[in-house]
């Protein structure tokens, strides 16, 4: 049985991010001409902050810090079953 989000550690919450972004999230990006890559992941009261930066063409796209993140957003929190999530542009 697969452990829950909460219940992983921090270097078992980074695989499981990384397996959601390499699936379900870089080919959204990758048909724009854009990526997205995991600069940095925290524990931080209660929610795992996740940090990206964007590439590509979504480094100067105007929806990288609206629509897209909060595309990213709900796709890791809807994938990992959780809402302990919070994604942050660097």
């Amino acid at each position: 049985m697969n452990k829950k989000f909460e219940e992983m550690n921090i270097k078992e919450k980074i695989k499981a991010i990384e397996e959601v972004l390499k699936k379900d999230i870089m080919p959204m990006l990758a048909f724009d001409g854009g990526y997205a890559e995991v600069v940095d992941v925290r524990e931080s009261n209660g929610e795992t902050h996740i940090f990206i930066r964007y590439g590509g063409a979504c480094s100067a796209c105007s929806s990288a810090g609206g629509a897209t993140l909060f595309a990213i957003e709900e796709t890791l929190r809807k994938r990992l079953d959780t809402d302990k999530i919070r994604v942050f542009p660097v």
